[in-house]
C-alpha cells in the first residue's frame, strides 16, 4: 500500500485467536475470511471507489488505495478485536482531508457503505452460509458505528469552517466598507477639485458631470444631467464626435484624444479635446470622459501654421509670380500663333501641340500654388449636391471617353439644400474625379455618390475608382501639402480639397487597401 506521512500507520492486528473474549466461534471465522480476503476487497473497493462521484474520479488510484487500505485496517481491527482508536483516528483523517477537498457528505458516506455492499456480496457467493447469514451483525455495527461518528464529524467541522469563513468575511466587508468610503472621497475631491470637465455616459445620456465641465458649458448641473453628449457638440462636429462615440462601443482599446467644437460659451463655440473609454461600472458599460477648453491653444497653432505656411509658400509663389508666370503667358501666346500660321506637317506640328499643352499644365501648377497661399474665401448658397455632381461629371466627360470609364451615380430623389460655395466645391469634386480617372484603368470604373447621413445633420459626398489602391503609408499623406506619387503632380490638388471641406465646416478621408482601388468622402454639414 502506497504511504502518507500524513497519517500515522497502525501495527497489524492481532490474529483473532489471541483477541480476548471471542465467544462465538463464526466470529472467529469471519475475521479469518476478511483478512484472507483483504486483497480482493480493497481492489474491489477502490475500482467502484475511482467511478463514484466526479470528486473521486479526480482522486489519483494512489490516494483511494491507501485510504481504502487504511480504512479496511480500521475496520477490521474493529470487528475483530472490538477496538475503536484506529477507526477514530481514520475518521478524523478522512474527515478534514475530503471536506478540504470539497466532497459532499453523502459521497463519503456512499463509500463508507461499499465495505458492507462488496463484503456481503463476496461472502454470499465464496463463504459458508451460515457465515454470511452472521456477517450482517458485526458489519451493520461497525458501519453504523463509523457513519453516524464520521457524519457527527463532518458537520462539525463544516459548521466550524462556515463560522470562521463569515467572520473572515465579516473583517473584509467591514474593511473594504472603511476603504471604500475613503475610496469615493478621495473621488470626489479629486473629480470636483481638476479644473478638466469630467463626465459619465451611460444610455447615450450624461449621467454624471463635475463642476468644471458645467462651467466650461456654461450650465448648470440640473440642466446638464439626462441630456445627450452630442446636444453640447457644434453642429460641424458632431458626425466626428458620433463616430468616435460608435467606435468606443465596440469595447476597442482607448481612443485618443478627440477634438471639437463646442456650445453654450461666446461666440457660441469653442475647441475643446476630449478622451474617453468604456468602462464597466457594475451596472452596465458606461463611458466615462474627460474634455478640456483648447481655445487658446488650437488660435496660437493655428496661427504658428498659418505664418509658417504663408512665410514659405509667399516667398515661393512671390517668386514663381515674377519669374515664371510672365514669360509663360509670352511663351503660351507665341506657340498658339505660330500654330496659327504655320502649316506644319506631321511630328512638327504634334511637337507643337505637345508644347502648348506643357505651358498650360504649368499655368495650372502655379494657379494651385497661388490658390494654396491665399486663405479660402467662401461666398455661399444654397446648392443641390447631385446637381452640382452632376455638372462637374459632364465637364470631366471628354476624359471619361478618352478612356471608356463608365461612371455609376447614386443620388437621393430628395436632398436637402446646403449652404456652399458651389464654385469651390466645384474645384474639389473635380479634382477627385480627375485622380479617379486617372487612377481607373481602361474600361474601368468610377462611382459618384451623394446621401445624407441620418442623425448627422450632414451630407456625403463621396468617389470611388478601381484602381490600383492607396498603400497605408500613403494614404496617411495624401493631403500633406506637396506630397505626391505622380511624375507629373505638385502634391497640392488634394491639399486644397481638404482646405476647402475643411472651410465649410465638413470632413474629408479615403478608403483604400492596394489592389482595391480608393474611395475620397466628403461631409458637409447641413448648417453653417
Amino acid at each position: 500500500m502506497t504511504k502518507n506521512p500524513g497519517f500515522r500507520e497502525e501495527n497489524t492486528c492481532l490474529p483473532f485467536c489471541e483477541v480476548k473474549g471471542a465467544k462465538d466461534p463464526r466470529a472467529k471465522s469471519f475475521y479469518k475470511w476478511l483478512r484472507g480476503y483483504q486483497e480482493e476487497i480493497t481492489t474491489e473497493w477502490v475500482n467502484r471507489l475511482s467511478r463514484l462521484s466526479p470528486q473521486y474520479q479526480k482522486r489519483s488510484i494512489e490516494e483511494l488505495e491507501f485510504t481504502v487500505g487504511e480504512a479496511f485496517s480500521a475496520n477490521l481491527e474493529l470487528i475483530g478485536q472490538g477496538r475503536f482508536e484506529r477507526i477514530d483516528r481514520f475518521i478524523d483523517f478522512i474527515t478534514q482531508k475530503r471536506l478540504e477537498a470539497g466532497f459532499l457528505l453523502s459521497d463519503v458516506q456512499k463509500a463508507f457503505e461499499l465495505f458492507r455492499f462488496i463484503v456481503t456480496v463476496r461472502l454470499t457467493r465464496t463463504g459458508p452460509a451460515d457465515l454470511a447469514a452472521y456477517c450482517s451483525l458485526p458489519l451493520n455495527s461497525c458501519l453504523s458505528y463509523t457513519i453516524h461518528r464520521f457524519s457527527d464529524h463532518f458537520q462539525k467541522m463544516h459548521q466550524s469552517a462556515i463560522t470562521r469563513h463569515a467572520r473572515e468575511l465579516e473583517k473584509q466587508v467591514a474593511e473594504r466598507t472603511r476603504e471604500l468610503a475613503e475610496s469615493r472621497r478621495r473621488y470626489k475631491t479629486l473629480v470636483e477639485e481638476i479644473h478638466d470637465g469630467f463626465f459619465v455616459i451611460q444610455d447615450q445620456k450624461i449621467t454624471f458631470a463635475n463642476q468644471a465641465f458645467c462651467r466650461m458649458h456654461g450650465l448648470e448641473l440640473d440642466q446638464v444631467l439626462g441630456r445627450s453628449f452630442v446636444s453640447f457638440v457644434a453642429p460641424p462636429s458632431r458626425s466626428e464626435v458620433r463616430l468616435a462615440y460608435e467606435k468606443a462601443q465596440s469595447k476597442g482599446p482607448p481612443a485618443g484624444y478627440l477634438e471639437y467644437d463646442r456650445l453654450g460659451v461666446e461666440p457660441g463655440r469653442a475647441a475643446t479635446e476630449v478622451r474617453s473609454r468604456m468602462v464597466d461600472m457594475g451596472q452596465g458599460m458606461v463611458t466615462l470622459g474627460i474634455c478640456r477648453d483648447i481655445s487658446q491653444r488650437r488660435a496660437m497653432e493655428a496661427k504658428v501654421r498659418e505664418h509658417e505656411r504663408m512665410a514659405y509658400v509667399g516667398h515661393l509663389t512671390a517668386s514663381l509670380s515674377h519669374e515664371i508666370r510672365n514669360p509663360l503667358s509670352s511663351l503660351k501666346m507665341n506657340l498658339q500663333i505660330l500654330r496659327r500660321k504655320l502649316e506644319l506637317e506631321g511630328f512638327d506640328q504634334r511637337r507643337l501641340e505637345i508644347s502648348v499643352h506643357e505651358v498650360t499644365r504649368l499655368e495650372g501648377i502655379l494657379r494651385q500654388l497661388l490658390d494654396y497661399a491665399r486663405p479660402v474665401a467662401l461666398d455661399p448658397g444654397p446648392v443641390n449636391l447631385a446637381l452640382l455632381a452632376k455638372g462637374c461629371l459632364d465637364l470631366l466627360e471628354p476624359k471619361l471617353n478618352e478612356k471608356q470609364i463608365q461612371v455609376r451615380q447614386s443620388h437621393p430623389k430628395k436632398l436637402p439644400l446646403v449652404n456652399l460655395d458651389a464654385g469651390k466645391m466645384e474645384q474639389a469634386l473635380i479634382n477627385l474625379l480627375k485622380n479617379a480617372v486617372e487612377a481607373a484603368p481602361a474600361q474601368g470604373e468610377i462611382q459618384l455618390w451623394t446621401k445624407a447621413l441620418r442623425n448627422q445633420d450632414a451630407l456625403e459626398l463621396g468617389v470611388r475608382d478601381n484602381g490600383s489602391g492607396i498603400t497605408a503609408k500613403e494614404k496617411n499623406q495624401v493631403f500633406t501639402p506637396f506630397f505626391t506619387t505622380k511624375t507629373k503632380g505638385t502634391g497640392l490638388g488634394l491639399s486644397n480639397v481638404k482646405r476647402i471641406v475643411q472651410a465649410h465646416g465638413g470632413s474629408v478621408s479615403v478608403k483604400s487597401r492596394k489592389g482595391h482601388g480608393a474611395s475620397f468622402i466628403m461631409r458637409l454639414p447641413c448648417q453653417p
